[in-house]
């Protein structure tokens, strides 16, 4: 467990780092694009989805082709991690800091908005 931690620890960083710009992102282009006062508002649903869709999917890619996505692996999900351990490619105690990792970054990131 500590050997896993001690040497990598700055890939778990990583992680909380990429969940948390993906959610921070999702607040942002969400507010954006479907609060009413928001200069950005569009209000057809299809046109609105689609602008959604795309901002999450740039930011997605914005975070795995990183640097520091390429370092981590950009799992920046629990159940990807989970999978990677199931297939074998990552450590029991890897996946479990990954995982608690993940949960920070999300969490930390639902608090930076107000």
């Amino acid at each position: 467990m500590l050997e896993s931690l001690k040497h990598h620890w700055p890939e778990y960083l990583i992680e909380a780092w990429g969940l948390g710009m993906f959610m921070l992102a999702a607040c942002v282009c969400a507010a954006f694009i479907f609060a009413p006062a928001s200069p950005l508002h569009i209000s057809g649903t299809f046109p609105a989805n689609l602008l959604m869709g795309l901002g999450m999917g740039l930011t997605a890619l914005g975070v795995m082709l990183s640097p520091w996505g390429k370092r981590s692996g950009a799992h920046i999900n629990p159940s990807v991690t989970l999978a990677f351990y199931r297939l074998g490619k990552i450590k029991v105690w890897d996946a479990a800091f990954y995982a608690v990792a993940q949960f920070i970054g999300a969490r930390r990131a639902s608090f930076s908005r107000g």
